[in-house]
């Protein structure tokens, strides 16, 4: 049976695409035909699927059965904790991550966010949507994997411990500049960044942060937009790790 890796998390029922790279190889190579069933293993888990369709490019699979957790856990080389703001910016700043390839997005609610997780989980078929969209014309080999929007006070359900955590903050905290953070920090490990609403984040927002061993870091110059900032210190990491 073949074995696939999706990027994006699923469960019984869904149906989803292979890779463009692995819908490719299938197809020039003969491997698949429809009704065939292949193994899918996403960040978390391993499923059994079925090969339902088949066209000149892509190959669509139907989740049929969970199958366990991951043998080993994956872990993204750059997460992206973005506050919620409107739709259109965080559209956006979706788009563009899957573009310089982000790994993962935590959609968080924080005191300012302009909207609640509650009523964001609706969008998040739209955001896969996107996902899907922007892996097709950026060539993308792993699309960005989505995380269920959740209140900040939940990120501590994350293990983060192995990462390098930075949140960008014009707050009243002590921080450090970005640039000096990166001088020491090592660049081969897992990063997590996180980057607060237009409004900035509240002094709770700030205490789990703190309690989550975030280091807090500031940029030089100019002011830049929340559905931005995040995108521009993914790709000085990635620059720096040689993955862009």
């Amino acid at each position: 049976m073949q074995k696939y890796f999706i990027r994006h998390n699923l469960k019984v029922g869904d149906t989803a695409f292979l890779s463009d790279s692995d819908s490719e190889i299938a197809i020039s190579n003969h491997h698949l035909n429809i009704e065939d069933p292949v193994e899918i293993e996403t960040l978390k888990d391993r499923f059994l699927g079925q090969v339902i369709d088949i066209q000149k490019a892509s190959i669509e699979v139907s989740i049929v059965e969970h199958l366990g957790k991951r043998e080993s856990e994956y872990i993204p080389s750059i997460t992206i904790i973005q506050s919620l703001s409107n739709e259109s910016k965080f559209n956006y700043f979706i788009e563009k991550s899957v573009e310089l390839g982000i790994e993962r997005v935590i959609p968080v609610e924080s005191q300012y966010s302009l909207k609640k997780a509650s009523k964001a989980i609706k969008d998040t078929g739209y955001w896969r949507k996107l996902v899907k969209d922007a892996t097709e014309q950026s060539r993308t080999v792993f699309p960005t994997s989505i995380e269920k929007p959740i209140k900040i006070s939940k990120l501590d359900e994350y293990d983060f411990a192995n990462a390098e955590k930075i949140c960008l903050t014009t707050e009243s905290v002590d921080t450090e500049n970005l640039k000096d953070f990166l001088s020491k920090a090592d660049i081969k490990k897992p990063f997590v960044i996180a980057i607060g609403p237009e409004k900035g984040w509240s002094s709770s927002d700030l205490d789990i942060f703190k309690s989550l061993d975030f280091h807090f870091i500031s940029l030089k110059g100019n002011i830049l937009r929340t559905e931005t900032t995040g995108l521009v210190i993914g790709s000085i990491i990635k620059y720096l790790k040689g993955e862009i």
